[in-house]
C-alpha cells in the first residue's frame, strides 16, 4: 500500500500484534498511583511503537479527519513517551533505552544507551529498542500500528461512539521476565471512524458503518420498517456502505484482529449462550452479514428502485495494511452432488472434509488490485464453540477457527508468530486429534492466481413475504441464502462497479440491504462460495415511481442488471419461492434445478425483449438464439440461477461496429489487418504521438475532445473504458491505412 491517510501522513502497522514469549511470566497489575502523564492525549503523526509492555487497548472512534492519538490510562511501571525524528511515538517502561525526543508531561527517556528494564533478568540483560523498529519479526522490540488509508470526509449519520476491545500486544522478545511479572499498560487509541478506502473513492451524502446494531446475520427481518431502518436517504443521493464478510472467522489474525468493527461483530464471550449471541441460527437461517436496511424516502410497493454501484473497495485490515479473503468448499457445493472424488472415494458432508483457502489481494505500486494469491489451505476442523456446541461443518461463521500460528504470505507456517486470542475469541477449541489439518505447502503448492472481479453477492430490497419462511427451525425471517424476485444472494460477478440494479419495491421505504461481497467468482460458484471478503461500497439510489416508470423497467418484476454494454436478466428455479412453496425452507431441495431456472430465465428474457423493444415473439426467439448468452449464475444457493446476457449493440442504430476483441470470432485476416497486439499498439502509438506521451493521458485528452459537446458523457462511469477504446480505434485505423 502506498496510500496517504486522511490526516496527511502514513501510519504503519505491524502484522505481529500478538506475540508472547514462550516462557512469559505473569502480567503485572496496572495502577494509576504515583505515575505521571496519565490521561493525556499524545498524537502520533507517523507511527506508534509500544516497547516491552503487554498492553490492553481500548479503541475510540474519532471524527473524520482527526489525528490519531494514544492516551495512557494506567500502567504497572512509569511509562516513558518519546517522539522520534521520523514521527514515531514510542512508549516504553522507564529505564528502557529508546531513541527520540521526550514528550512534555511524562518523564523523558534516557539517552539511547543499553539499559536494563526494571525487574528484568537475573543477569541484568539489557533491552534495547532499535532506532527503527521493524514489523513482522519475532525479535522485534516494538509493536507498530498502521492505517495507511484514506477515510471519507463526508459523514451524515452517527456511527458507534466508543468500541472497547481487549488485545494483548507484543513485548520485547529480547527481554526475559522469568521470575518476575511482565510490565503492563492500559491505553486508549483513537482512530478516525469509517472504513479505509482509496483516495479516489470520493465523498457520499451518507455513511452506513457495519456494527452490531446495523448488521443482520442470516435473515431478512420481517419486523423491519422504514421507521426502524439503519439509515434514511432520498432518491438521487449517494451512500457509503460497509460490508463485513461472514468468512472473517476463517482467519482471526488476518481478517478480524486489528479491525474494531469486525472484532465487535464476531466477539463471543465464553459465558454467552448460543441463543443470546448475534449469530446465524441454523439450519433455519442463512449465513451472510447484511448491512442495513436503508430506507428510501417515498418508496412504495410497485415502484422501481435503481441502485448504481459507483465504487467497490476492498476493506484493508488496519492491523496489517493488507486485504484478505477466503473460499470454502462448503457442504453446499456442487461437488457433493457429483458423489465421488477422482480417486473413487465419496464426497461426504462430515467434519474435516471442507477445504478453506485463504487469499491475499496483490497490488501494484499504484495500489491497483492485480490478482488474488492463495496464501495457505486447510481443512475445516471439528470444533466446540464458546457455548459448548459441536461444529462439524462450515455452517456457522460466527465461530472463529482457532489457528495456533499465523501463516506467512508465502503460505508457510511461521512458528515464531503464535496467535494469542483475547477474551471473546479464546473459547473455541478444535476436537480433531492432531488439530487442524493444513494442506499447504506440503500437499498443495498453490502455484496459481485468481483474476479479481469485485462484486456484491447480496443486494436486495426487503421482501414483503419474508415471514412465510418462518417455521420451527427458522429464526428471524427468510434465509439470506436463496435469491428470489427481490434480489438477494444472486451471486453474479457482473454486479460490480459500473453496474446498475433495478428492483421492484415490495415494502414501504424499499429497505435496501447490502452484504456478501466477493473479490472473485466464476459462473456457477461451484464450490459453494466465492472469494469472500469485506468491502466498502459506494452506491447511488434513484426511485422511479410506479406511475412513471422508464420503459426498460415498466414490466419488471425481478432483479435486472444493466452494465455499460449489456442487460442481464436473472432467472431462478422458483421466481418467488417464498410464495410458490408451501414450506419455503424446502427450497434447498426443490430449487436444485437448472431446467427450472433456464425456463424462468427464458420467459423473463423473451417477455422483457418484447415489452421494451416492441418485437414479435418470432423475431424475439430469433434474436435470443443468435445474440443472447445464457449462463449458469450459481448452483449452490438453494434456488439455482441462470442469467441471460443481452448485448445492447443489437439495438444500437449508431452504426458503430461490434467489438470483437473479447470474442474468438475474429478470423486470421481481421486479426492481421484490423487488430494489433499490445507491442504493436505501443510501437504505433509512439510513432503517432511520441515516446514521451503516456497512453492513458492521451486517451483522457482524446475522450474530452470527442465528448466536449456532450454534458452527460463526462460523468459516465465507464469513461475510462471509452477513452481506451477511442485510442485503440484510432490506432487500428492508422494501422489499416498503413
Amino acid at each position: 500500500m502506498k496510500l496517504t491517510a486522511h490526516w496527511g501522513s502514513v501510519l504503519y502497522l505491524s502484522s505481529s500484534l500478538l506475540l508472547l514469549h514462550p516462557t512469559a511470566a505473569a502480567l503485572c497489575e496496572t495502577t494509576t498511583e504515583g505515575l505521571t502523564g496519565l490521561g493525556e492525549e499524545f498524537t502520533f503523526p507517523s507511527k506508534l511503537s509500544i516497547v516491552d509492555f503487554s498492553a490492553s487497548v481500548t479503541y475510540a472512534t474519532l471524527a473524520q479527519g482527526a489525528t490519531p492519538f494514544v492516551k495512557i490510562i494506567a500502567a504497572s511501571v512509569q511509562p516513558v513517551v518519546s517522539l522520534g525524528e521520523d514521527g514515531t511515538l514510542t512508549i516504553a517502561p522507564e529505564g528502557c533505552s529508546i531513541d527520540g525526543a521526550p514528550v512534555e508531561g511524562v518523564p523523558s527517556a534516557p539517552s539511547p544507551v543499553q539499559a536494563p528494564v526494571e525487574g528484568g533478568t537475573d543477569g541484568g540483560a539489557p533491552v534495547v529498542a532499535p532506532e527503527t523498529p521493524t514489523a513482522s519479526s519475532a525479535a522485534t522490540s516494538a509493536t507498530l500500528f498502521s492505517l495507511p488509508f484514506f477515510f471519507p470526509v463526508n459523514k451524515m449519520t452517527s456511527l458507534f461512539t466508543t468500541l472497547t476491545l481487549l488485545s494483548t500486544f507484543a513485548y520485547v522478545q529480547g527481554s526475559n521476565h522469568e521470575g518476575s511479572c511482565i510490565p503492563t499498560l492500559t491505553i486508549e487509541i483513537g482512530v478516525p471512524e469509517m472504513a479505509p478506502v482509496r483516495q479516489n473513492f470520493g465523498e457520499t451524502d451518507h455513511y452506513l458503518a457495519a456494527t452490531v446494531d446495523t448488521v443482520t446475520w442470516g435473515y431478512y427481518d420481517p419486523t423491519a420498517t422504514a421507521e426502524t431502518a439503519a439509515l434514511t436517504m432520498a432518491s438521487g443521493e449517494t451512500v457509503t456502505v460497509e460490508v463485513i464478510t461472514h468468512h472473517s472467522s476463517h482467519d482471526y489474525a488476518k481478517m478480524i484482529r486489528g479491525d474494531p468493527a469486525v472484532e465487535e461483530i464476531f466477539y463471543w464471550s465464553d459465558n454467552q449462550t448460543e441463543a443470546t449471541k448475534n449469530e446465524p441460527k441454523l439450519p433455519g437461517t442463512g449465513v451472510h452479514l447484511v448491512t442495513g436496511p436503508i430506507n428510501v424516502e417515498g418508496a412504495m410497493p410497485g415502484d422501481i428502485l435503481q441502485v448504481d454501484i459507483l465504487e467497490l473497495d476492498p476493506r484493508y485490515n488496519p492491523a496489517t495494511g493488507r486485504c484478505y479473503g477466503t473460499n470454502s468448499q462448503k457442504f453446499a457445493g456442487y461437488q457433493y452432488r457429483v458423489g465421488e472424488k477422482r480417486d473413487g472415494t465419496p464426497y461426504v458432508r462430515t467434519g474435516g472434509t471442507e477445504a478453506i483457502t485463504v487469499f491475499e489481494f496483490i497490488e501494484d505500486d499504484a495500489s491497483n488490485m492485480l490478482y488474488g494469491a492463495p496464501v495457505y489451505m486447510y481443512r475445516f476442523p471439528n470444533m466446540t464453540d464458546p457455548d459448548g456446541n459441536n461444529r462439524t461443518i462450515d455452517n456457522n461463521p460466527s465461530v472463529t477457527v482457532p489457528h495456533e500460528f499465523n501463516h506467512g504470505y508465502n503460505g508457510t507456517l511461521l512458528e515464531e508468530d503464535p496467535i494469542v486470542y483475547p477474551p471473546g475469541y479464546d473459547a473455541t477449541f478444535v476436537t480433531d486429534e492432531g488439530g487442524i489439518l493444513y494442506l499447504s505447502p506440503e500437499q498443495a503448492q498453490l502455484d496459481w492466481k485468481v483474476p479479481l472481479r469485485p462484486h456484491i453477492g447480496t443486494l436486495a430490497v426487503m421482501p414483503n413475504n419474508t415471514g412465510n419462511y418462518l417455521d420451527e427451525e427458522a429464526q428471524g425471517g427468510a434465509s439470506t441464502i436463496p435469491p428470489s424476485r427481490f434480489g438477494g444472494n444472486i451471486d453474479d460477478w457482473r454486479i460490480g462497479k459500473g453496474g446498475t440494479m433495478y428492483y421492484k419495491v415490495e415494502v414501504p421505504g424499499a429497505l435496501l440491504l447490502v452484504g456478501d461481497t466477493h473479490a472473485a467468482q466464476g459462473d456457477s460458484e461451484l464450490a459453494g462460495t466465492a472469494m469472500e471478503t469485506s468491502m466498502t461500497a459506494k452506491l447511488r439510489v434513484t426511485l422511479h415511481k410506479a406511475d412513471s416508470l422508464p420503459k426498460i423497467v415498466s414490466t419488471v418484476e425481478w432483479p435486472l442488471l444493466e452494465t455499460f454494454d449489456k442487460f442481464v436478466v436473472h432467472g431462478f428455479a422458483f421466481a418467488n419461492y417464498l410464495d410458490d412453496l408451501e414450506d419455503p425452507s424446502t427450497i434447498f431441495d426443490e430449487g436444485a434445478s437448472l431446467d427450472q431456472a433456464m425456463q424462468d430465465c427464458f420467459v423473463k428474457t423473451r417477455d422483457w425483449l418484447m415489452d421494451v423493444y416492441d418485437l414479435l415473439e418470432e423475431e424475439t426467439i430469433a434474436l435470443m438464439t443468435t445474440s443472447v448468452d445464457f449462463g449458469i449464475t450459481q448452483v449452490v444457493d438453494g434456488n439455482w440461477g441462470v442469467h441471460a446476457d443481452i448485448p445492447k449493440w443489437v439495438f444500437d442504430d449508431s452504426g458503430a461496429p461490434y467489438d470483437y476483441s473479447c470474442t474468438t470470432s475474429q478470423g486470421p485476416g481481421r486479426r492481421r489487418r484490423g487488430l494489433l497486439n499490445h507491442r504493436e499498439r505501443r510501437s504505433l502509438f509512439a510513432k503517432m504521438v511520441g515516446d514521451d506521451v503516456e497512453m492513458d493521458a492521451y486517451a483522457s485528452q482524446l475522450y474530452n475532445k470527442v465528448t466536449a459537446s456532450c454534458a452527460a458523457c463526462g460523468d459516465h462511469h465507464m469513461r475510462e473504458l471509452l477513452a481506451e477504446k477511442l485510442v485503440h480505434a484510432k490506432l487500428d485505423f492508422a494501422h489499416a491505412r498503413a
